[in-house]
C-alpha cells in the first residue's frame, strides 16, 4: 500500500512512546513531539468548538462568542508557531 497523507494507518500513542524509546535522534524525537502536540491542540480545539455548540443550544450568545474566540486564538497561535502565517518556525 502506498502511503499518502489521506491513506495510512494512524499511529497510536503506544507506538509513539515505543518510537521515543527506540530512537534517540533529535529529529525523530522532534517529529514525535510534533505529532503529540498536534493531537493535543486538536483535542483542545474540539473542546472549544463543543463549548460553543452547547452555548448555541442554550442560547448564551456571550459564551458562544468567547468559545469561538478561544478556538480561533488557539488555531491562529498554532499556525503562527508553525510559520504558516507570518510566524517564525521553531528553532532546533
Amino acid at each position: 500500500m502506498k502511503l499518502t497523507p489521506d491513506n495510512f494507518e494512524p499511529i497510536t500513542e503506544f507506538e509513539l512512546r515505543e518510537l521515543w524509546k527506540r530512537y534517540r535522534d533529535a529529529d525523530v524525537r522532534r517529529l514525535i513531539l510534533e505529532v503529540h502536540r498536534a493531537r493535543a491542540v486538536l483535542g483542545e480545539a474540539h473542546s472549544d468548538a463543543l463549548t460553543a455548540q452547547y452555548a448555541l443550544w442554550q442560547e448564551h450568545d456571550g459564551n458562544v462568542r468567547a468559545s469561538l474566540q478561544t478556538l480561533i486564538d488557539r488555531l491562529l497561535a498554532e499556525k503562527i508557531r508553525l510559520g504558516s502565517i507570518g510566524g517564525m518556525p521553531p528553532k532546533a
